[in-house]
């Protein structure tokens, strides 16, 4: 069955990672960025592949969010069936809980939850009339309360990790709301991947990455609304 999918911070990264590997399963794809025309691995994959739509879009604006929603709903006739908000942005390491000035929390929090909800919210109109009516948030271990002992026991980008926990609990309301629709809606973990974000030091491939998600989006059940994966499939603790 060929799906809608909506991808966020599609121009680099895992967002890309994303476009390439749902496009080659037939599905339509919409790759919203910023700047989607400034990434030269975007616009040759245009160029390759016709299921790939670009659409500017900033998650921190609301008119452009619209702009985009609009966008979308004339090319795929209304319904969509599958967002993934990846969209996301990183402080300096610098910065820990000590010495985080509180202009660095709302400056990363505009993008990496605010701007998850609007764009859920503009996009729950035409989620509702889709299929599979399933929401991915990548978010990170570094947002698990349970586990940030062992994963960032120094406390460094504490905004990122914050807005991450977040994010979660954004992920958990937007479950419990949408759960009498048959929505499925979730959090993930990437990995520690190979990004501009992650450093060429991280361990995780890119592809791993994304296709281990993937593979959680394609199997997971409606009694996993709510729910925090690893990459891996394995679930994490809040």
């Amino acid at each position: 069955m060929t799906l809608t999918y909506v991808i966020t911070g599609a121009s680099r990264g895992l967002g890309l990672e994303f476009v390439k590997q749902v496009s080659l399963q037939g599905h339509l794809v919409f790759a919203l960025a910023r700047h989607p025309e400034s990434s030269e691995p975007l616009q040759a994959l245009l160029k390759d592949r016709e299921n790939v739509i670009a659409v500017k879009m900033d998650t921190t604006c609301e008119n452009s969010i619209k702009e985009a929603v609009e966008k979308v709903s004339q090319r795929c006739a209304g319904a969509i069936d599958i967002l993934i908000n990846n969209a996301g942005i990183n402080g300096p390491k610098t910065f820990n809980v000590e010495n985080t000035p509180k202009k660095e929390y709302v400056r990363i929090f505009e993008t990496n939850v605010g701007g998850v909800s609007d764009v859920t919210q503009a996009f729950l109109p035409l989620l509702r009339q889709g299929t599979t009516k399933k929401i991915l948030n990548i978010s990170s271990i570094l947002g698990s309360i349970t586990n940030i002992a062992t994963a960032n026991p120094g406390g460094h980008g504490s905004a990122y990790d914050v807005s991450k926990t977040a994010l979660n609990m954004l992920t958990k309301l937007f479950a419990n709301h949408l759960a009498k629709e048959n929505f499925i809606v979730y959090s993930t973990h990437p990995g520690w991947v190979k990004t501009d974000m992650g450093g060429e030091s991280a361990p995780v491939e890119q592809a791993d990455s994304i296709a281990g998600m993937l593979k959680v989006l394609d199997t997971i059940q409606p009694q996993d609304n709510g729910s925090f994966y690893n990459y891996t499939g394995s679930k994490l603790e809040w």
